[in-house]
C-alpha cells in the first residue's frame, strides 16, 4: 500500500506542478490577449505566369522559413510587454515548414497572389542565444530543423488552419490557409499576408490553446481559432533568403486547466483519507 501511496503522490505533483517547473513565464503571471512580435526569413517558389484556379496542391512544400520572436505583447488597448528576447538568457526561435501552394495569381501590374494549404510552426524556448539566419536556406538540416532555430525545448507546435478565406461568398475556397500578397515591382519584394493557427502541442501549448477568434466559413458553419497572424513583407536579406517579414501573430493566455488542479489536489485528498484510515484502524 505504501507503494500505491507513493505512486498517486508523485503522480499529483507532476500533474499540479509540472508546468511550474518550466523557466519560461510572462510579466506579473498575465492572463489575457496577446501578441508575438517576430522577424522571419522565408523562401519559396517565384512564379511567372498563374496557375489554373484552384486545386493546384500536390502534397509538395512550396515555402518554409524560420523566425525569431522579439517580444511578446499585452494585446489588450495597451503595449505592456510582458516577455523581450534575452530575458532569463532565452530566445524564442522556430521553424514552419510545408506550406503548399494551391492558386496562385501573376496579374500584369507586376503583383502576385498565392493561397495555400498545410503548412506547420515549431516554436522553441532555447536558453542560448544562438539564432543565425545568414546560412540561408542550405543550413536546414530536414524538414522541421535548422540550427539555432529548432534548438532546446519544444515550446508550442501549432497547425496552419482555415478562416482566411472565409466571408468572400465563395464556399468553395474555404479549404486555404494561407493568403499572400506579394508586389514584384518592387526591389526587394514587398507584400503583406495572414493565416489563422490552432495549437497542436509543445510544452506550453496547454497556455495558448484559447479559442481566442471565432470565425465562420461561407456555410455558416462556425470554428474557433487559437492565433491570427498579419505579417508585412519588407526587405530581402543575406543568405539567399527570399524575403523577411515581420509583425505580430495574436492569441490569448488562459488559466492552467483547473481540471488538472482539481484532479491532483484530489489525489493529495486520497492521500490524506488513507493515511487517517490507518491510524484509527491502528
Amino acid at each position: 500500500m505504501r507503494k500505491l501511496q507513493l505512486s498517486i503522490l508523485t503522480l499529483a505533483m507532476i500533474l499540479v506542478f509540472s508546468p511550474a517547473a518550466h523557466a519560461f513565464s510572462l510579466a506579473n503571471d498575465y492572463q489575457g490577449p496577446v501578441g508575438f512580435k517576430f522577424t522571419d526569413f522565408s523562401t519559396g517558389s517565384l512564379y511567372q505566369s498563374s496557375s489554373d484556379g484552384y486545386g493546384n496542391a500536390d502534397g509538395e512544400e512550396n515555402a518554409w522559413g524560420i523566425f525569431k520572436v522579439s517580444s511578446i505583447y499585452a494585446d489588450n488597448f495597451g503595449v505592456d510587454t510582458l516577455w523581450s528576447d534575452g530575458t532569463d538568457g532565452q530566445e524564442l526561435t522556430g521553424i514552419y515548414y510545408g506550406i503548399d501552394d494551391d492558386k496562385w495569381t501573376v496579374n500584369p501590374d507586376g503583383t502576385v497572389n498565392i493561397q495555400s494549404v498545410s503548412g506547420h510552426i515549431d516554436l522553441y524556448l532555447d536558453s542560448a542565444q544562438n539564432f543565425d539566419a545568414t546560412g540561408g536556406p542550405g543550413d536546414r538540416t530536414d524538414t522541421s530543423h535548422y540550427p539555432g532555430a529548432t534548438d532546446g525545448q519544444l515550446f508550442m507546435s501549432l497547425d496552419f488552419a482555415t478562416g482566411i478565406k472565409f466571408g468572400d461568398g465563395d464556399a468553395a475556397n474555404d479549404y486555404i490557409t494561407y493568403n499572400n500578397n506579394l508586389d514584384s515591382t518592387t526591389a526587394p519584394f514587398t507584400g503583406q499576408g495572414a493565416f489563422y493557427l490552432n495549437v497542436t502541442g509543445g510544452d506550453y501549448a496547454y497556455m495558448f490553446d484559447s479559442d481566442r477568434w471565432q470565425v465562420t466559413d461561407d456555410s455558416g458553419n462556425v470554428y474557433y481559432r487559437d492565433f491570427f497572424a498579419q505579417f508585412t513583407t519588407t526587405t530581402k536579406n543575406s543568405g539567399e533568403w527570399l524575403d523577411r517579414s515581420d509583425d505580430p501573430i495574436r492569441g490569448a493566455v488562459i488559466p492552467e486547466p483547473a481540471s488538472m488542479v482539481l484532479f491532483g489536489t484530489g489525489l493529495f485528498g486520497m492521500v490524506g483519507a488513507h493515511r487517517r484510515k490507518k491510524k484509527i484502524s491502528a
